[in-house]
């Protein structure tokens, strides 16, 4: 996908997939690979896995699956709609994977260090949906999945079981990920001067929170298709190019000349709702407001920024004679960051405002994000911006304070710091294999 993005104008890349790896994001070879698509301009929409419960049916965190556990991809989660098109009634499903990430490295001291980064980053339908079923190849037999649980995902849409192709009903984060990814696609046909980075953010700003839901189950809210598309409509169409030649400048509005900054509700045909306003970056940080409206150096795809750590990939193409110039990448190059501003002035904290983090009090990363986006009005703003130099690693961000259950009596506990992430234990253990789709 790639090598040839360029040559077929690839611009959206979905993931179905979740995989087990206790690997950090900075080492893991899927997380490497999707880290470059971004830096080729891709936007990778990525499935945040099915692990959301434990064989006892009790709610676990920290299951993120690779490679949605990598800051530059778009992580989805899983919503319920209830099967009606009301809003109001939708929760996150119990299955879908909560944060934070617990991937993990091991320091020049030998200390094992967890990422700990804020995911989801939003949710999208993904329960009971109806899609395309084939049968299997050459004859008249359900496909695995349909015949393995025709009772679940058949019977109920009550079609003939003749057709060579008809429908079936899938749950899971590989069938949300995709209504994201579709969405990325419209936001690129009204405006192709989006970059990966700018569009997630775009995502998660005009998400609608759920009221029931905190930032680990739900990211900043459910998918708003009708937002994300009035954004991507105001800002201009010269974006990438300007950011890829260094030609706009932090802080400089992104809007079109003459356009006013959107009224942060949207109107579809169930009613009117407003608008989370947030976004994460850095990994462990809350922002949200009008300001992020205006450039970020975050939105340069090169850039990949978690928990301190601040890294500029680059890639390099082939050329020669008949190959026509930046079309297929031959590698990338991978290298710290130069210091530099990452945040601006006039961008919105919501760090402070939602506390340290407690699952007992409903807290920090355990705040319910539609009262976190509830008082991003009265949130202050970054007065001097925040650069790399600054390090963010320890007090500015979201920290854990007491008794959260990772999964199967893994505890963090006495305020252990988020980017910190040290745990009791050995590992996370998660899954064996990939899962592909889910029934």
């Amino acid at each position: 996908v790639i090598y040839h993005a360029k040559e077929y104008n690839i611009r959206v890349m979905n993931l179905s997939l979740a995989a087990a790896s206790t690997e950090s994001w900075q080492t893991d070879p899927l997380c490497a690979a999707v880290r470059s698509a971004v830096a080729a301009g891709i936007t990778v929409v990525v499935a945040a896995g099915n692990y959301g419960l434990s064989d006892s049916r009790q709610e676990v965190y920290g299951r993120i699956s690779a490679p949605g556990n990598d800051p530059s991809v778009i992580t989805v989660g899983s919503a319920n709609t209830r099967g009606n098109l009301s809003r109001s009634d939708d929760s996150v499903n119990l299955f879908s994977s909560r944060g934070p990430t617990r991937s993990s490295f091991v320091d020049s001291s030998g200390v094992r260090r967890v990422d700990n980064l804020l995911k989801p980053d939003l949710v999208a339908p993904g329960n009971k949906i109806v899609g395309a079923a084939s049968t299997a190849t050459g004859s008249l037999v359900w496909n695995t999945l349909a015949g393995t649980y025709t009772s679940n995902l058949v019977t109920p849409l009550a079609v003939p079981a003749t057709l060579k192709e008809t429908r079936m009903l899938l749950s899971g984060t590989s069938v949300a990920a995709p209504a994201v990814a579709g969405t990325v696609a419209l936001m690129l046909q009204v405006n192709p001067g989006l970059t990966p980075p700018l569009i997630k953010t775009i995502l998660q700003m005009t998400a609608q929170p759920m009221p029931l839901a905190n930032l680990l189950q739900q990211g900043t809210g459910q998918l708003n298709v009708d937002g994300a598309l009035q954004v991507a409509k105001l800002l201009r169409t010269d974006l990438s190019t300007l950011i890829q030649k260094g030609q706009i400048a932090a802080g400089a509005s992104m809007l079109v000349a003459g356009r006013l900054a959107p009224l942060f509700s949207s109107t579809v045909s169930t009613g009117s709702f407003s608008w989370g306003g947030i976004a994460y970056a850095g990994g462990n940080q809350v922002v949200g407001g009008k300001g992020l409206l205006n450039y970020q150096p975050i939105y340069d795809p090169a850039l990949t920024w978690a928990n301190g750590v601040v890294r500029r990939r680059t890639p390099q193409y082939w050329s020669g004679n008949g190959i026509a110039a930046n079309t297929y990448v031959k590698s990338f190059t991978d290298a710290p960051a130069s210091d530099q501003g990452l945040v601006t002035p006039g961008v919105t904290s919501l760090n402070g405002l939602a506390g340290t983090s407690s699952l007992v009090g409903r807290t920090g990363t355990f705040i319910s994000t539609s009262k976190l986006a509830g008082w991003l009005s009265s949130a202050p703003m970054f007065s001097t911006g925040i650069s790399l130099s600054q390090g963010l690693i320890l007090s500015e961000g979201l920290i854990l304070s007491e008794g959260l259950i990772l999964s199967e009596g893994l505890i963090l506990s006495e305020g252990l710091i988020l980017s910190e992430g040290l745990i009791l234990s050995e590992g996370l253990i998660l899954s064996e294999q990939a899962v592909l789709g889910e029934p």
